[in-house]
């Protein structure tokens, strides 16, 4: 069983669905009581749920997605790729069809975040950073929202690869900086 745990923002930006889905989904209980703190942060099959239920929008019941939700949990990163589950009686999700993609896109998120982003006291003020670096997701994402490709920063750092940049990416979109609010240029448009 794979151990990667997201939390609720990676789970929607993975799924390429809307945090509301995920919340939605913690709110009626679907992924089972959490332990403390740890219930905002879920297991990989959250992010095939969270597809599913984008696919599918508003056609599963409560129940329907806390049965596929268990059903999901007993099964392998790989046999996720291939779920079906039967919701009902000649009723069945063809969750691997449905979530191939993002389940994908979700393990090799999840192995370069855990593999290339490190939070480590006294470097950067305790910042994300790419491990073995003062490089910070945040100043990732800036560059490359100033319009900066990964392939500018891989130039630029070239002991850094690929898959550090594309995981500081979406980690400094899915962890927002606590802190005072970016300000806007005169004249820009929000």
């Amino acid at each position: 069983m794979n151990a990667a745990l997201l939390t609720p923002n990676e789970v929607a930006a993975l799924a390429e669905t809307s945090k509301t889905v995920v919340e939605k989904a913690l709110e009626q209980k679907v992924f089972g009581a959490g332990r403390g703190a740890s219930h905002r942060l879920l297991p990989l099959h959250a992010v095939a749920l969270a597809a599913a239920v984008k696919s599918l929008g508003r056609r599963l019941t409560v129940n329907d997605k806390r049965l596929v939700a268990r059903k999901l949990a007993a099964l392998s990163p790989s046999a996720l790729k291939t779920a079906e589950i039967e919701v009902a009686p000649a009723v069945v999700l063809r969750v691997g069809s449905l979530t191939r993609d993002a389940v994908e896109r979700a393990e090799r998120y999840a192995a370069a975040r855990d593999a290339f982003i490190e939070v480590a006291e006294g470097v950067q003020g305790g910042r994300p950073v790419i491990k073995g670096t003062r490089l910070t997701v945040s100043a990732i994402h800036g560059r490359l929202a100033s319009g900066d490709t990964i392939e500018t920063l891989m130039e630029d750092y070239p002991d850094i690869p690929r898959g550090a940049f594309e995981a500081a990416l979406l980690y400094a979109k899915t962890h927002p900086q606590v802190g005072r609010p970016v300000l806007r240029h005169r004249g820009s448009v929000a």
